[in-house]
């Protein structure tokens, strides 16, 4: 008789909690699936809204650089590429209501163009039926800038070009930072500066600025639509940070879309993929100053970076030939 206590007793425990930890798995699994299928169509739309920025209507003004100086993108064909996959994606292309709701949870988007960022902020307004709407609209070019300890401010780009302007205020000097080097007085412009560093920083503060921004102004936007979910800015290492800036592309924050008991959060990161000049490191080993090709391994501190091998050379810099007989 005790026995057969016990055994009721261990059914009554035992069984409610193999069902709730079996109901949990199939929740787990629900949610995991549908993680991994936003996370698909979250990285599509990021990945077709780059590929876009190169689309030009007239081949002349295909996305080129300019003497390698500039490189033009069609930003709108870029926007309106990312909505057109990301809706079709989540199945809301027809739906207006469904697109507003999702749109409600992009945080940020943002263009990384050659020599600065365009944010598109998420606002709120009433449409001529009374009811509440929404919209992207597009900020104005943020330059990568930064302040030299002499005065002189710096906009830069993905490249080496750069553009200064003096302490004073009265002149701007720009080429790339081997041709007019001489000619400014900031320390980041000379021959072994810091110039990759400072360049890549100033990039990446300009950036997760303007992420910020956007966020913080997406959230007093979606608090008129009632929103309860407040976004933030995700912690993002430093490879990650530096991934943004190899080429122009595409930023996307999606926030706070409801899976299961918990919420989805991730973003999505598109380069377009230019076809850039070579790149050439200047580095020391055992106290001589060498430089190789972008694909050689680089060196762990590298101390200049050159557009060609005569302007590494012409620095001081010898040519080291990697294993597998490149420069």
């Amino acid at each position: 008789m005790k026995t057969a206590k016990l055994v009721i007793f261990f059914v009554l425990i035992y069984v409610p909690f193999a069902w709730t930890n079996k109901f949990d798995t199939h929740a787990q699994f629900q949610m995991l699936f549908l993680e991994t299928k936003y996370d698909a169509a979250v990285n599509a739309a990021v990945q077709d809204g780059a590929a876009a920025l190169t689309v030009n209507e007239k081949q002349k003004d295909e996305a080129r650089y300019e003497s390698m100086k500039k490189v033009r993108v069609n930003r709108k064909a870029a926007v309106d590429s990312f909505y057109k996959t990301l809706y079709s994606n989540f199945g809301v292309s027809e739906d207006a209501v469904g697109r507003q709701v999702l749109d409600s949870y992009l945080s940020a988007l943002l263009i990384v163009g050659y020599d600065g960022c365009y944010s598109y902020t998420f606002e709120t307004y009433t449409g001529e039926d009374g009811l509440a709407r929404s919209r992207r609209l597009e900020g104005p070019k943020r330059p990568y800038t930064y302040r030299d300890a002499t005065g002189e401010i710096i906009a830069f780009t993905l490249d080496e070009y750069v553009t200064v302007k003096s302490a004073s205020g009265t002149g701007w000097t720009e080429g790339f930072r081997n041709e007019i080097g001489s000619q400014t007085q900031a320390a980041v412009l000379k021959p072994g500066g810091r110039f990759d560093e400072v360049r890549r920083g100033a990039i990446i503060d300009t950036i997760r600025s303007e992420l910020e921004n956007a966020i913080r102004e997406h959230n007093v936007q979606s608090r008129g639509l009632g929103a309860a979910y407040t976004f933030t800015l995700p912690l993002l290492s430093g490879e990650e940070w530096s991934n943004t800036i190899d080429d122009v592309g595409m930023l996307a924050f999606v926030q706070g879309i409801p899976v299961g008991y918990r919420t989805y959060n991730n973003y999505a990161l598109g380069g377009a993929k230019i076809v850039k000049r070579p790149v050439y490191y200047g580095y020391r080993q055992d106290n001589i100053p060498y430089f190789t090709g972008s694909g050689c391994p680089r060196s762990a501190e590298i101390l200049e970076t050159f557009a060609s091998p005569k302007t590494a050379a012409a620095a001081g810099y010898y040519p080291k030939e990697c294993n597998n007989g490149r420069k």
